[in-house]
């Protein structure tokens, strides 16, 4: 796997900076995107196999959540 470079873009929307990081975090995913406004972040990661599973004739999509609340102190 190859070193993906961190890159860096930041905007401001209204009175708050936007910043849009892709490569910083999840390194063993094909893409991840880490956006911040203030003091929120959010982490959006991807994967993809390689080849196509046998049998599929749709695209399966699976989205999995998770609320981190004892990140902020509350569990």
């Amino acid at each position: 796997m190859a070193a993906m470079d961190v890159h860096s873009f930041k905007t401001n929307l209204g009175d708050k900076e936007i910043t849009v990081e892709i490569g910083k975090l999840a390194k063993q995913a094909n893409c991840a995107v880490t956006v911040s406004c203030g003091g929120t972040m959010v982490l959006v990661a991807t994967t993809a196999s390689r080849s196509p599973r046998e049998g599929i004739d749709f695209f399966p999509l699976l989205v999995d959540v998770e609320q981190k609340m004892y990140s902020v102190g509350r569990i």
